[in-house]
């Protein structure tokens, strides 16, 4: 299965649940589905009865004065097919994902749904004003994160998003201690699924 694009045809990975609800899965650059914040996000909403759609994609085949055209030409179509197909949706993006999170017109649905910003790239100004007005919304950002700071991260807070910042963890929400990794992967696994449950 594909996702037709201008640029290139996007690989998509369907995982069937029980059809309660569609989570799609936006990787970031260096980090595809398969890596453990996102293999757990899928595992997370395939316990719940959730079928979960993922991707990956190559920016590297899309011409640079074109790529920001293409990521909201991705999060537009994804978006279009999983709403005709799901009776409610969970959108969740790691890095360059919360770019296509950001662009997705998640105003526009009908059906229940909510997104999960994985370490945002909120020097993005599309990136930083979907989350300034985020409604159903949940972020995980990192102490070591270089792409964000405690004061970014604190100027980001209102009701509409819950936020998760973990001490000590970098951009892939890990330190060099696997020990402590575990425990954010664990606090990351447990605010995920909670926030799955309550998408109705």
């Amino acid at each position: 299965m594909e996702l037709i694009t201008t640029y290139a045809n996007i690989p998509l990975e369907m995982h069937k649940g029980d059809g309660q609800g569609l989570l799609i899965v936006y990787p970031g650059l260096h980090y595809p589905p398969c890596y453990p914040l996102l293999y757990y996000a899928r595992k997370a909403a395939l316990s719940q009865g959730w079928d979960v759609l993922a991707m990956e994609y190559d920016l590297r085949v899309v011409p640079r004065g074109k790529r920001g055209v293409w990521l909201e030409e991705v999060a537009q179509t994804s978006l279009n097919w999983a709403a005709e197909r799901a009776p409610k949706l969970a959108l969740v993006g790691k890095s360059l994902g919360t770019a296509m999170l950001a662009l997705a017109p998640v105003e526009t649905l009908t059906i229940p749904w909510g997104r999960v910003w994985i370490t945002p790239l909120v020097r993005r100004t599309t990136v930083r004003r979907a989350l300034a007005r985020e409604t159903h919304g949940l972020a995980f950002a990192g102490s070591r994160d270089g792409y964000i700071s405690a004061e970014a991260w604190q100027e980001l807070a209102h009701p509409g998003l819950r936020q998760v910042w973990l001490e000590g963890a970098d951009h892939r929400l890990e330190e060099d201690d696997p020990l402590a990794s575990l425990q954010h992967l664990s606090r990351y696994a447990q605010e995920l699924g909670e926030f799955l449950r309550l998408i109705a």
